[in-house]
């Protein structure tokens, strides 16, 4: 299985709960990278920013992706890691899933998933978009990407 994991694009200040104007950008960026890329699932928080973060890619046509929202209480993260990872661990083997998430969901789900260890996604940093090879048994494999206009 392969999954994509980011987090949401650049959102307005707090309390706001959307896409910024270069969040939209890297939204829109992300659907051209992913286009011809076989998602066909797309996990996001009950939250907007994560939600309009994977929309372009949706709407896309001729894309077959559903969206799966998992509640996040941001007392309690631990839960909705395990929520995420249990639910695409029950995908197909030949699934390809995309996971927009938050930074502090991001070190947790990659370990849950392949067993690997990554570095912790700030709350400045929306460039990463992790690559990883999910088997239903034992450790699976960590790629780092960088996309759109670099990020601190």
């Amino acid at each position: 299985m392969i999954v994509f994991l980011l987090r949401h694009a650049e959102r307005l200040p707090d309390p706001a709960d959307d896409l910024a104007p270069e969040g939209v950008e890297r939204a829109k960026l992300l659907a051209r990278m992913l286009a011809d890329s076989g998602v066909h699932i797309a996990f996001c928080s009950d939250r907007i920013r994560t939600q309009r973060t994977i929309e372009p890619l949706r709407k896309l046509p001729g894309a077959h992706v559903k969206r799966v929202d998992v509640a996040i209480d941001p007392n309690h993260i631990p839960d909705y890691v395990q929520k995420i990872v249990t639910r695409v661990k029950a995908l197909p083997e030949d699934a390809i899933a995309i996971i927009a998430s938050h930074d502090a969901a991001i070190r947790p789900i990659v370990e849950g998933l392949t067993g690997r260890t990554v570095d912790d996604v700030t709350g400045t940093q929306f460039d990463k978009l992790f690559v990883l090879s999910v088997p239903k048994a034992g450790a699976g494999n960590v790629s780092l990407m960088r996309y759109g206009k670099a990020t601190p």
